[in-house]
């Protein structure tokens, strides 16, 4: 446990440091002390229940283990002033007050930040891929500063789009100044951001119209055919609400009506991109998936036409979009678990104007796939994919997961051998992330004794092996076994990275190989081995939807049960470079959904009064 002592200014920053922290000493628990008390964050319950008891007394308090968190870790009795001290791995004072800090919250962030990373690596010797960053969209840092050097060059009267060598440089240390990221990471967001605005262009291309005058539609189908172990979205089993489907599409058709004619209609703004997910949206039978893509149609199809009537044609064809729907530019479908696909669907969708599907293997495995309740064959995945092609469906996207339950890199490779002979248009790469909801977490004790590689304890004790062979302890080889220092140097280099490290480093070669390029990424809470998802795309084939709603470029609105709106607004100060996010969700259940979409339907209508008309 990590004893975190911080003063009432960095006190504001606690989550901020403890993460930054965390990320140089994964796995560890925290005692913080404050001006107001010591609380404990990361550990058990049972150690929290403890140390309330005994500020209660005043007196020290056994610790029920009966947690299924590793027992020696755990303490075994708590005081009122907390963790007693041989608990204790290190004490870590943070004095913010006698930093130059200004009184603006996001740059004095950044200021405590820089000086906490710098005394990190000074401890620790290493360094971090991510800097001190540990914000879940990193390319949103670099967006504004591309979109400014590109609306600088507009005042100038320069025409070119497209950015210099010295001004991508200037940015770099920028960011490098800021937030401490060099190398590998630093060029992957600048290359990404510099990508996503050439790719957002095509928007203004077919249809007049800038992705920021634009909105997006995601629409939820939360049925599966059964749950898989990681999963933590509202999604259930879609045999156990076949009966109650007539009452949720037509909820969902009434949702979607309303956002529509609030966000086409009363605001003027043109939708462009719609994106169906879930669950699986083709667990739904042939007849209702039919259903779904007639009502997209009818609340969507002419949405866009008085919006657009005014814009030439002779310069963008706005009337004739690849999906069929005037302005539209892109239509996604997740047809994600092979076992819900059959030719018949994938023929509706594709004679509904989807332009991009997901045939989704996450592994090819078949060992895997079983432990992880995808009731399929890896061989499916592949004659699904096939299928797909053969109907016609040219951008499909397969995604795979790194740290699934078992898997290690020789399994990753598998899998990625497989990726490659199947040549998919894009490739989307996560990292797994464990949710509180996932079975993964619900039944830790079954799945305690299986090895995933980005699991906190995993990545500790590889850690402890690298620094091990880092200090030189394998030279007391030299001598007793016949082995010369240029082979225990050898040995000692073999082992590098994490295990979960090298699976991304892996995943990355192979879409170089197939010459696909990242153009989006992001990172979660609980993701394994702290690294990120990132979506690798044929030039041309990238994902609009993904790229707006991730770096929240645009609104996207969520109609179905469990999903989520996010408005994006303009800024409460006045600058014209900023925005604010405004959220609202539909709640956590089917249930409620179906049985009370007017309550979901308010909580955007009260979103919707704060955009101009």
């Amino acid at each position: 446990m990590i004893r975190l002592i911080l003063d009432k200014t960095a006190e504001s920053f606690e989550q901020d440091i403890r993460e930054l922290i965390q990320e140089f000493y994964p796995g560890e628990d925290f005692e913080i002390r404050t001006e107001e008390g010591v609380h404990f964050t990361n550990t058990t319950q049972e150690e929290k229940n403890a140390l309330k008891q005994a500020k209660a007394t005043g007196e020290n308090a056994e610790v029920n283990k009966k947690s299924t968190k590793n027992k020696a870790k755990m303490a075994s009795e708590i005081t009122p002033e907390g963790v007693q001290d041989e608990k204790i791995r290190f004490s870590f004072e943070v004095s913010a007050s006698d930093m130059p800090l200004k009184g603006v919250r996001k740059d004095d962030k950044s200021v405590i930040k820089a000086e906490l990373y710098d005394t990190l690596v000074s401890m620790t010797g290493k360094t971090l891929p991510w800097g001190d960053l540990t914000g879940i969209r990193p390319v949103s840092l670099v967006s504004p500063m591309v979109e400014a050097a590109i609306e600088k060059r507009k005042t100038e009267s320069d025409s070119v789009n497209e950015l210099t060598e010295t001004e991508i440089r200037d940015i770099k240390t920028a960011l490098t100044k800021e937030y401490c990221i060099e190398g590998e990471k630093l060029d992957l967001m600048t290359d990404i951001a510099l990508r996503e605005h050439r790719i957002l262009n095509r928007i203004y291309d077919v249809t007049g119209k800038t992705y920021k005058e634009g909105w997006s539609l995601y629409i939820g189908i939360p049925f599966c055919p059964t749950r898989c172990l990681y999963c933590s979205f509202l999604s259930n089993t879609i045999s156990a609400w076949e009966k109650r489907l007539p009452e949720y599409m037509d909820n969902l058709r009434k949702e979607i009506r309303y956002t529509v004619r609030e966000m086409c209609g009363k605001h003027r703004r043109p939708l462009q991109t719609i994106y169906i997910g879930g669950g699986t949206p083709t667990a739904l039978d042939e007849k209702w998936l039919q259903v779904l893509m007639d009502m997209v149609h009818e609340e969507c199809g002419s949405a866009n036409v008085s919006i657009l009537s005014n814009v030439t044609s002779r310069e963008h064809d706005w009337k004739n979009t690849v999906t069929g729907m005037p302005g539209i530019v892109e239509f996604t479908v997740e047809a994600g678990r092979p076992d819900s696909i059959t030719k018949e669907k994938l023929q509706i969708l594709k004679a509904a104007g989807v332009d991009r599907i997901s045939v989704n293997p996450q592994t090819f495995n078949q060992k895997t796939l079983d432990l992880i309740g995808r009731k399929h064959s890896v061989e499916s995945v592949i004659e699904k994919y096939e299928l797909a092609r053969e109907v016609g469906f040219e951008n499909i996207n397969m995604d795979i997961i790194l740290g699934l339950p078992g898997e290690k890199l020789p399994e990753v490779t598998h899998t990625l051998c497989e990726i490659a002979r199947n040549k998919p248009d894009s490739l989307t790469v996560h990292s797994l992330a464990i949710k509180r909801a996932a079975r993964l977490t619900l039944e830790r004790d079954y799945w305690a004794g299986i090895y995933r590689a980005g699991d906190e304890n995993e990545i500790m004790a590889e850690t402890r092996l690298q620094e091990e062979a880092e200090a030189g302890e394998n030279y007391s080889l030299i001598g007793h076994t016949g082995t010369s220092v240029s082979d225990v140097a050898k040995e000692k280099t073999k082992f590098r990275y994490p295990e979960i490290t090298r699976m991304m480093m892996a995943s990355a070669y192979t879409a170089e190989v197939l010459n696909l390029k990242p153009y989006y990424l992001y990172r979660q809470k609980n993701m394994a081995g702290n690294l990120e998802n990132v979506g690798y795309s044929t030039e041309g084939k990238e994902c609009l939807y993904n790229i707006l709603m991730m770096e929240e470029k645009h609104t996207v609105i969520g109609c179905g049960a469990g999903c989520s709106s996010k408005f994006v607004l303009p800024s409460k100060d006045g600058d014209p470079t900023h925005k604010r996010v405004e959220r609202c969700d539909n709640g956590k259940d089917i249930k409620s959904y179906i049985e009370d979409v007017d309550k979901f339907i308010k909580r955007k209508e009260e979103l919707f009064s704060l955009m101009k008309e």
